[in-house]
Protein backbone atom coordinates (compact mmCIF):
# COMPACT_ATOMS: atom_id res chain seq x y z
CA UNK A 1 0.00 0.00 0.00
CA UNK A 2 3.14 2.34 0.71
CA UNK A 3 1.87 3.63 3.50
CA UNK A 4 1.69 2.82 7.44
CA UNK A 5 0.99 4.05 11.12
CA UNK A 6 2.26 3.97 14.23
CA UNK A 7 0.44 4.30 17.64
CA UNK A 8 2.39 5.55 20.49
CA UNK A 9 1.16 3.09 23.42
CA UNK A 10 0.98 4.19 26.75
CA UNK A 11 3.26 2.91 29.81
CA UNK A 12 -0.25 1.25 30.92
CA UNK A 13 -0.81 -0.61 27.89
CA UNK A 14 1.75 -3.46 28.38
CA UNK A 15 -1.40 -6.17 27.57
CA UNK A 16 -2.49 -4.36 24.67
CA UNK A 17 1.49 -4.17 23.31
CA UNK A 18 2.00 -8.07 24.01
CA UNK A 19 -1.20 -8.69 21.46
CA UNK A 20 1.43 -7.93 18.78
CA UNK A 21 4.15 -10.83 19.74
CA UNK A 22 4.05 -13.76 17.14
CA UNK A 23 1.78 -16.44 18.32
CA UNK A 24 3.34 -19.32 18.99
CA UNK A 25 -0.02 -21.04 17.57
CA UNK A 26 -2.64 -19.27 15.42
CA UNK A 27 -5.48 -17.95 18.11
CA UNK A 28 -7.88 -16.64 16.40
CA UNK A 29 -8.72 -12.50 16.18
CA UNK A 30 -6.18 -11.67 19.13
CA UNK A 31 -7.29 -7.82 18.13
CA UNK A 32 -11.26 -8.07 18.38
CA UNK A 33 -11.49 -6.45 21.69
CA UNK A 34 -8.99 -3.69 20.16
CA UNK A 35 -10.58 -0.24 19.34
CA UNK A 36 -9.15 1.79 16.28
CA UNK A 37 -10.40 3.59 13.76
CA UNK A 38 -9.06 4.31 9.74
CA UNK A 39 -6.25 7.78 9.45
CA UNK A 40 -7.58 10.55 7.82
CA UNK A 41 -4.34 10.73 5.42
CA UNK A 42 -3.35 7.11 4.98
CA UNK A 43 -6.51 5.32 5.75
CA UNK A 44 -4.59 2.70 7.96
CA UNK A 45 -5.42 1.65 11.47
CA UNK A 46 -4.79 3.65 13.92
CA UNK A 47 -5.30 2.63 18.07
CA UNK A 48 -8.25 4.54 19.59
CA UNK A 49 -6.65 4.59 22.94
CA UNK A 50 -3.34 5.62 22.26
CA UNK A 51 -1.53 8.55 23.60
CA UNK A 52 -0.96 9.62 19.83
CA UNK A 53 0.31 8.17 16.45
CA UNK A 54 2.11 9.45 12.82
CA UNK A 55 0.67 8.56 9.43
CA UNK A 56 4.11 7.71 6.77
CA UNK A 57 4.43 7.22 3.31
CA UNK A 58 6.74 4.97 2.97
CA UNK A 59 10.40 6.26 1.38
CA UNK A 60 12.18 2.95 1.51
CA UNK A 61 13.33 -0.22 2.93
CA UNK A 62 16.36 -1.55 4.51
CA UNK A 63 16.98 -5.61 4.60
CA UNK A 64 19.20 -6.62 7.67
CA UNK A 65 19.50 -10.40 8.37
CA UNK A 66 15.88 -11.86 8.83
CA UNK A 67 14.72 -7.96 9.57
CA UNK A 68 13.21 -5.71 7.08
CA UNK A 69 13.41 -1.82 8.37
CA UNK A 70 10.39 0.46 6.97
CA UNK A 71 11.73 4.41 6.45
CA UNK A 72 8.75 6.33 6.58
CA UNK A 73 8.21 10.36 5.73
CA UNK A 74 5.50 11.72 8.05
CA UNK A 75 2.47 13.01 6.25
CA UNK A 76 -0.43 13.01 9.28
CA UNK A 77 -0.18 13.26 13.10
CA UNK A 78 -2.20 13.53 16.68
CA UNK A 79 -2.16 13.29 20.00
CA UNK A 80 -5.08 11.47 22.00
CA UNK A 81 -4.20 12.23 25.42
CA UNK A 82 -1.42 12.90 27.88
CA UNK A 83 1.10 9.82 29.65
CA UNK A 84 3.60 8.31 29.82
CA UNK A 85 5.33 6.49 26.04
CA UNK A 86 5.57 2.53 26.95
CA UNK A 87 9.40 1.86 26.43
CA UNK A 88 11.09 -1.94 26.24
CA UNK A 89 13.36 -0.42 28.89
CA UNK A 90 10.44 -0.40 31.32
CA UNK A 91 8.23 -3.70 30.21
CA UNK A 92 11.40 -6.52 31.92
CA UNK A 93 11.29 -7.59 27.65
CA UNK A 94 14.10 -8.47 26.29
CA UNK A 95 14.61 -8.24 22.65
CA UNK A 96 15.56 -11.07 21.32
CA UNK A 97 15.95 -10.16 17.45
Amino acid sequence: SGVFAISFLDSEQKDLAAKFFKPRRRVGNKFEDVEFYEGAVTGCPIISDSLGYVECKLVSTVEEGDHTVFVGEVIGSGVHREGNQLLLETTGWQYGG
